[in-house]
């Protein structure tokens, strides 16, 4: 007689050594035991495809602030991180110096009039003199010619009226080089006054000061930048994408912006500006998402995780994708304490979730093993360790 051929196996041979209830009992206690089991409820909510990346907080206006004029710096009140207003003073330059500088250009102003109404006065006398200088020697000129004064009498009259001209030139170009001056003492005293009421730095936006690059008691150059400061009216993750997304990419797309910072949080965004050059080493390019709400806390170049959402449907019946078997269209699902295949119509899949058109309800467990890859036995009790 020929035996089927899984009666020759050995396992088959040992199996039938064994006592039968012995054989019940270890069948059933294994049955009995719970396979352990990740767990994620079944509902409604979006299913997108995402392009990530990761970037640097930035903001779009930083403004480095330097004094209009050299001076030493008298005060800066405020330190790193301190919110600041438009208009608001960030920073003081010792007004004594310049009330010095100011009162030194005062004074060169004054001289310079002095010289001005002593050249005036020199002037009026200096044509006075050629204008009797002129009469004496067209008298002479007459006389000579009638025969009453000589040639030589002539000659004298002559080269005092040549004198005399020579004079009204001299006191004519120190009246000029007097008015000269007078012009530039202005406008150094206009300056030294500007430097006095502009010995202060005003906030040009609202914001934060980022950094004090000088300390008071320091004397700076005209220029020199003293504070940075940012504006928080946009800030923005500058982001580096893989350029394979570059098809996929528009702008004003919705994205989640999560800081390192603020772990488990995530802030809405939006796509604000999209590069059109790839990094030749990584081939990435930046990508700017506008925070559209801001944090507490945050830091200007601190690291974030962008995630735009490129595609998708806003409201629908998703599971977990890692729940989906995807070679065979089934999700493990928990009923009764056990676990049961299910097969499932796939809809939209996204890069988190996938849509189900059929085969789940809301509100049903999904399950699947935590170790990556190995398949739960179907019809075993089950313990989920944890649901996500």
């Amino acid at each position: 007689m020929n035996l089927p051929e899984f009666t020759q196996k050995p396992l088959f041979r040992r199996l039938v050594m064994v006592p039968p209830g012995l054989l019940l009992l270890v069948l059933g206690a294994r049955f009995l035991v719970p396979v352990d089991a990740l767990g994620a409820t079944v509902n409604w909510g979006p299913v997108s495809m995402d392009v990530r990346g990761t970037g640097t907080l930035e903001s779009v206006q930083e403004v480095p602030l330097a004094f209009k004029v050299g001076g030493r710096i008298l005060e800066l009140p405020l330190d790193e991180g301190s919110p600041i207003t438009k208009g608001q003073v960030l920073g003081r330059l010792d007004p004594n110096d310049l009330r010095e500088q100011l009162a030194v250009a005062q004074a060169a102003r004054g001289s310079a009039q002095a010289g001005i109404g002593k050249a005036t006065a020199d002037l009026e006398q200096a044509l006075a003199t050629q204008a009797r200088t002129r009469s004496d020697f067209k008298r002479v000129q007459r006389l000579q010619t009638e025969g009453i004064l000589s040639r030589a009498d002539l000659d004298a009259a002559q080269e005092r009226l040549k004198v005399a001209e020579a004079v009204v030139q001299a006191v004519g170009a120190a009246g000029t080089q007097a008015r000269s001056g007078e012009s530039q003492a202005k406008g150094t005293e206009a300056l030294q006054r500007l430097a006095f009421e502009e010995g202060r730095l005003l906030s040009p936006v609202d914001g934060l000061l980022t950094r004090r690059l000088r300390e008071p008691g320091n004397i700076v150059p005209s220029g020199t930048p003293v504070l940075t400061v940012i504006s928080t009216r946009k800030l923005w993750v500058r982001a580096w994408v893989d350029e394979t997304s570059l098809g996929d990419l528009r702008l004003g797309q919705p994205a989640q912006v999560a800081l390192r910072s603020h772990p488990g949080q995530v802030f809405p965004g939006r796509v604000d500006r999209i590069g059109r050059q790839a990094d030749r080493q990584t081939h990435e390019l930046l990508v700017d998402v506008e925070l559209l709400k801001l944090p507490e806390g945050f830091a200007v170049g601190q690291r974030a995780d962008v995630r735009i959402s490129v595609a998708g449907k806003a409201n629908t019946l998703r599971v977990p994708a890692s729940f989906l078997d995807q070679k065979t269209r089934t999700c493990s699902v928990q009923k009764g304490g056990r676990i049961h295949r299910v097969a499932v119509k796939v809809g939209f899949t996204g890069s988190d979730f996938v849509e189900i058109q059929d085969g789940l309800q809301a509100g049903d467990q999904v399950l699947r093993s935590p170790e990556e890859g190995k398949a739960l036995p179907s019809l075993r009790r089950v313990q989920v360790k944890a649901d996500i």
